[in-house]
């Protein structure tokens, strides 16, 4: 377990620079299109197989504080710490008990007859489309919102208000202003190639979750 993890971290890693390093340095459609491809697959690694399992804890036993939950953070706007409580806790210790476990629709959709119906969810394949494009704020969102009813005075939510501001400020920062200052000239193509990535990352995400 212990080499399998660091392999697809190092496997993950190398993908993620080899995608970037093509999108920057290829002049060709053919390059931005397989380079963004592969920076999206390095993305839903991340994602998926890294940030959720390890956020998990699955890897807590080994004592390696680089792939340990409480300091692993991942490559979307969403806290992890504030996932793992939503997940971890409201989700997996409530499975599908409606008013605890939020993944019950997402507070979007409408699974359950258990939920009472609203106008609003005649907008649900709309809702659904949105969801998918955007689904590391969806996530975001769910974890702040849990904080909330986590948390039991004002001053605390301000702490879990101000952690998630800084975290999308540090993740839009890195993805559409950063890197794509490295490309210097061609930093619409990075630019572009992280938008498509992020976008195909979250759909990807958006298939194996809902």
């Amino acid at each position: 377990d212990a080499a399998y993890i660091r392999r697809v971290i190092h496997f993950q890693r190398a993908l993620d620079v080899a995608a970037r390093l093509m999108i920057a340095g290829s002049r060709s459609k053919t390059g931005w299109l397989v380079g963004t491809c592969a920076l999206a697959y390095a993305k839903s690694i991340e994602n998926m197989e890294l940030g959720h399992n390890i956020s998990h804890g699955q890897w807590d036993w080994m004592n390696d504080p680089e792939i340990h939950s409480t300091t692993w953070e991942w490559d979307m706007v969403g806290h992890s710490a504030q996932w793992r409580y939503s997940h971890n806790y409201r989700h997996h210790v409530f499975s599908n008990v409606l008013g605890m476990d939020d993944d019950i629709g997402y507070r979007l959709l409408r699974v359950t007859p258990d939920q009472p119906w609203r106008w609003a969810y005649l907008a649900t394949p709309l809702r659904n489309l949105l969801l998918a494009a955007t689904f590391e704020w969806g996530i975001g969102l769910h974890g702040i919102r849990s904080e909330r009813e986590r948390v039991d005075t004002p001053a605390a939510v301000a702490v879990e208000k101000r952690k998630f501001l800084g975290k999308i400020a540090r993740q839009l920062s890195k993805d559409y202003v950063l890197l794509p200052a490295l490309s210097l000239r061609r930093w619409r193509r990075t630019l572009a190639a992280n938008i498509t990535a992020n976008v195909l990352r979250n759909l990807w995400v958006y298939v194996n979750i809902i």
